[in-house]
C-alpha cells in the first residue's frame, strides 16, 4: 500500500513535498522531479532552504513554522506571490505562476508539514488573455456605441447648420405637445421662411447662400430660450417650438425679437446681405392639438405674410389662411 501511495504521489499533477521540524525533505514527488530537474534521491534528507532558496524569506519561514509548531494551514496565491519552487536551470522563473498550500501532518507524535505546489501558469495566461479580450471587447463596444450616437446625431440633424432636421423637429413637437397636455400648458409653433433667399443664391452663388443659412440658424437660435427648439425643415425654411407660454401674445413678442435680430445685414466674403423673415404662428391648444396640423397652420399663416408683401409675422386665422 505504501508503494501505491508513493506511485500515486508521483503521478499527481502538482508538486508535493513533506518536511519535518528540522526542515529536512522526506518526500519529493514526481512532479517536482520533472519541474526542477532534481531527482528525489538527491533531495530527500537535505534541508528545504538549500533545495528551494525561495523559502529563506522570513515570510515563508514563518508559514512553515506555524504549520510545524502551531498546526496552522496556509494558502498563498499566485496573484500575490512569485513562484515558490524554481524551474530547471536555463528556464525563466518569472514565467511561472504557482499557488502554494501548506498543511500540518502528524505521525507517531511527530509533526510534519506538507507543501502543495499548483502550477497556475497556463491558467494565469488564460486569465490574462481573457482580461485583454474583455478589455478589447469593451473598447470595441464603446466605439460601436459612439458610432451609433454619431450616426443617430447625423440622422437627426442638418449637416449644414447643425440644427435638428425635420425628423427631429417632429419628434420634439410630439414630446412638447404631450408635456403641454399633461401640464395643461400652451405652446406655439413658428414657421419661418427667409425673404428673397433665391435671389441671394442667384446673385452671390450657393457658397455664399450656405453661409447666409448658417448665420440665419445662428441668429434664430440665439434669440429663443434654451427650453425652446429651432429646426431647419428644408432649404430656407425653419420652424421653432416655443414651450410653456404664459400667454398667446408671448409668441408675437418672440417674433418681434426675431425680426429685430435680422435688421443688421449678414456679412459674407465682404458682402453685406440684408435678409428679412416671414413668420407664421399657430398655438396649442387654441388652433389644434396634432403636430401636423399645428405645423400646417403656421405654414399657412406664413404664406399670408408672403402674399401681403413679406417681412413680418401673423397668427393663424382659420377664416383667412386657407390654401392648396
Amino acid at each position: 500500500m505504501d508503494n501505491l501511495v508513493i506511485q500515486a504521489l508521483g503521478k499527481i499533477n502538482m508538486g508535493i513535498l513533506i518536511i519535518d521540524r528540522q526542515l529536512k525533505v522526506i518526500l519529493w514527488n514526481g512532479w517536482l522531479e520533472r519541474f526542477t530537474g532534481k531527482n528525489k534521491d538527491e533531495v530527500i534528507g537535505r534541508n528545504l532552504l538549500e533545495v528551494c532558496p525561495r523559502f529563506k524569506l522570513n515570510m515563508y519561514q514563518n508559514i512553515l513554522q506555524n504549520a510545524l509548531y502551531q498546526g496552522q494551514s496556509r494558502f498563498c496565491s499566485s496573484a500575490l506571490h512569485k513562484a515558490f519552487i524554481l524551474p530547471k536551470e536555463n528556464e525563466d522563473e518569472h514565467f511561472y505562476k504557482q499557488n502554494m498550500h501548506v498543511e500540518p501532518l502528524y505521525e507517531n507524535g511527530c509533526n510534519y508539514a506538507m507543501i502543495q505546489i499548483s502550477d497556475m501558469t497556463n491558467t494565469s495566461t488564460r486569465v490574462y488573455k481573457l482580461k485583454n479580450l474583455i478589455k478589447e471587447l469593451d473598447v470595441e463596444y464603446n466605439k460601436v456605441k459612439i458610432s451609433e450616437k454619431i450616426s443617430k446625431h447625423l440622422s437627426m440633424h442638418d449637416s449644414l447648420t447643425g440644427l435638428p432636421n425635420r425628423r427631429a423637429f417632429n419628434e420634439r413637437l410630439i414630446w412638447a405637445i404631450n408635456h403641454a397636455e399633461r401640464s395643461e400648458g400652451r405652446l406655439a409653433v413658428l414657421f419661418v421662411d427667409t425673404d428673397g433667399f433665391k435671389q441671394i443664391n442667384d446673385t452671390y452663388g450657393h457658397e455664399v447662400g450656405d453661409q447666409v443659412l448658417v448665420e440665419t440658424a445662428k441668429r434664430l437660435k440665439e434669440n429663443i430660450r434654451s427650453t425652446d427648439s429651432v429646426a431647419r425643415l428644408s432649404g430656407d425654411e425653419f420652424s421653432i417650438i416655443l414651450n410653456q407660454l404664459n400667454d398667446d401674445h408671448d409668441a408675437e413678442v418672440v417674433c418681434e425679437k426675431l425680426g429685430t435680430a435680422f435688421v443688421a445685414p449678414i456679412e459674407v466674403s465682404g458682402n453685406f446681405i440684408h435678409l428679412s423673415l416671414s413668420i407664421g404662428i399657430s398655438l396649442y391648444p387654441r388652433h389644434g392639438e396634432e403636430p401636423a396640423e399645428l405645423l400646417r397652420y403656421a405654414d399657412q399663416a406664413m404664406y399670408r405674410i408672403k402674399k401681403n408683401g413679406k417681412s413680418g409675422y401673423a397668427m393663424y386665422d382659420s377664416q383667412r389662411d386657407q390654401y392648396g
